[in-house]
């Protein structure tokens, strides 16, 4: 998640975060801090990290605090990073919803969705937006290390490839 207190250029790993960083780092707030529907945020006094819905927790790890309304132009840097991955997750939804849903926070505020499935899906798709935005070097240095220790190259395998490096 991006830290909250340099607001300047920030070095390194952290001011290249992908979608799927993101939408990764969403699961994760979700997992540690909960869920929730109908509100970006559950917010309790004394709570920096509250429960969030699907949008929240990308917000939350886009911004690295709560930030009201995630969307909020005024809450620069971390807008661009919040967008495209809730675009990300968007596409995700619309090529393998299962509920028809597109819109995330519709999506999240379905009565029958459950926490597991929101988890689920920001993982699923981060998967897909790391497999669908593949550089060639990449797909072809995995292939590379497919030949060498005699596998043959699939999906799955070049996920765990990435997440491995």
């Amino acid at each position: 998640m991006n830290p909250t207190q340099n607001q300047h250029h920030i070095p390194g790993a952290l001011a290249d975060l992908s979608p799927a960083d993101i939408l990764r780092c969403a699961a994760r707030y979700l997992e540690l801090h909960g869920w929730t529907q109908g509100v970006y945020y559950r917010v309790t006094h004394d709570t920096p990290f509250p429960p969030a819905c699907a949008a929240g927790a990308i917000g939350m790890a886009a911004h690295g605090r709560c930030i009201f309304l995630p969307h909020d132009e005024k809450a620069k840097p971390g807008v661009r990073d919040y967008t495209r991955a809730l675009d990300a997750l968007s596409d995700f939804l619309d090529l393998n919803g299962d509920t028809g849903h597109t819109d995330p926070l519709d999506w999240n505020d379905d009565p029958r969705r459950t926490a597991e499935q929101v988890i689920t899906t920001l993982r699923a798709a981060a998967d897909d937006y790391d497999w669908t935005h593949a550089t060639e070097d990449d797909l072809e240095t995995y292939a590379d290390a497919c030949v060498w220790a005699e596998k043959r190259p699939t999906r799955e395998g070049f996920l765990a490839w990435l997440g491995a490096r």
